[in-house]
């Protein structure tokens, strides 16, 4: 059985699928574009951070959000009593959040914040998404918590439910606020501008 690449997906990494010579099954051998392993290597980190798929591809095909997911992931991670809980090594995720919103992912190598293993390898039910872990090791998450989170699963809707009913004087839960209902706005106008063509 011969791979075709889905050309509607974003290609980032080059794969080279062929099949194994003494193989009477469909199972291929993949090689890997050497000059891609950083870029690979980058995106298994941040799937352990931040553990959605699509927020990865988002990181590796442009740098437009990388500044707000850092800051939030560096908001969530450095307000909390222990990181060693998350099996993470402060000095690293300093690190690889400061060089993440500018670092060209291709060829920087993000500095290393996990302490054994990847989250993939052992968090059971959080699936690797270390933001859903933190959330889940704190008791009770107060409004401000739930929407970052929501926001960065991609739930506008429930991100939007818990801006809606934000009130706070912190100034960075503010922020992220407004964007989230700007957002939120933004989606429903497009919405209604479709509905309006049928």
């Amino acid at each position: 059985m011969h791979r075709q690449i889905d050309r509607t997906k974003p290609v980032l990494l080059e794969l080279d699928w062929a099949p194994l010579a003494y193989s009477t099954g469909s199972r291929n051998r993949v090689r890997m574009n050497p000059a891609h392993i950083t870029l690979f290597r980058n995106a298994i980190l941040l799937q352990g951070v931040f553990g959605e798929p699509k927020i990865v591809v988002e990181f590796l095909s442009s740098d437009r959000h990388r500044e707000e997911y850092a800051n939030w992931a560096r908001e969530l991670f450095f307000h909390r009593q222990s990181l060693a809980g998350l099996g993470l090594l402060r000095q690293e995720l300093v690190s690889f959040l400061d060089l993440l919103p500018t670092a060209d992912l291709g060829t920087t190598r993000l500095s290393n914040p996990f302490a054994d293993a990847l989250p993939q390898m052992g968090l059971g039910p959080h699936k690797g998404n270390l933001l859903k872990a933190l959330a889940a090791q704190t008791a009770a998450l107060s409004v401000g918590d739930g929407m970052m989170i929501h926001y960065l699963n991609r739930d506008l809707e429930q991100a939007h439910a818990c801006a809606a009913q934000l009130d706070t004087d912190n100034p960075l839960l503010q922020k992220y606020s407004a964007l989230i209902l700007r957002e939120y706005q933004q989606a429903k106008d497009f919405d209604d501008l479709l509905d309006s063509f049928r």
